[in-house]
């Protein structure tokens, strides 16, 4: 009977001891980064002060209090915010995009006609997630080539495009009526300072 009772001791450690061998053998699951482009529907938000920060495609920024955020219209938006303003709302969009700095900012100034008192587009150098990024400021009349519809007067743009490699970059695109878009002009140079990549 002990001699008994002494193999089913063993046979119950030997099978506890496979268990344990096999539970270790296991790989162990390991997140995979994401793609240049692709954007987690959980990205982390936090407040400081009287603004939200957030995590938006490996970027984090302070979202000015009053912006609204929107659903995402399509998989090429990373965010879309709703901007008010008495003229009517800008429309504050973040993407990644490849063909570098130069094509992609030549489309936007494509989709505007300035009329014969805008001013001529203006590019400049400002500071953005720890690098100098190009501001584009275009006026005129605005052809939305995604959104569709009548042409709009007396528009402007505001976009920044912040280096992501040799050949990418992380736009950052305003467009609504002139009024609103100069009025939130401090706001969103605000905005593209406070950005910083999440290491």
């Amino acid at each position: 009977m002990k001699n008994w009772q002494s193999l089913s001791l063993c046979g119950l450690l030997l099978v506890g001891c496979n268990s344990a061998d096999n539970e270790s053998d296991a790989p162990v699951p390991v997140k995979k980064a994401p793609a240049i482009g692709e954007v987690s529907h959980k990205e982390s938000k936090a407040t400081v002060g009287g603004s939200t920060e957030r995590l938006i495609g490996g970027i984090k920024f302070q979202i000015p209090a009053g912006w609204e955020e929107k659903s995402l219209s399509n998989n090429m938006i990373l965010g879309e915010f709703t901007l008010p303003g008495e003229a009517g709302p800008g429309r504050l969009t973040l993407s990644t995009a490849g063909g570098g700095t130069s094509a992609n900012m030549d489309r936007w100034r494509g989709q505007f006609q300035p009329g014969p008192n805008d001013p001529e587009p203006k590019e400049s150098q400002i500071r953005g997630a720890g690098k100098d990024v190009t501001l584009l400021e275009v006026h005129g009349m605005f052809n939305d080539t995604f959104g569709g519809g009548a042409p709009k007067q007396n528009w402007e743009l505001l976009g920044v495009a912040i280096p992501i490699d040799s050949d990418h970059n992380y736009f950052v695109k305003l467009t609504g009526p002139k009024e609103t878009v100069t009025a939130r002009r401090d706001e969103f140079i605000k905005f593209i300072e406070s950005a910083r990549f999440d290491n």
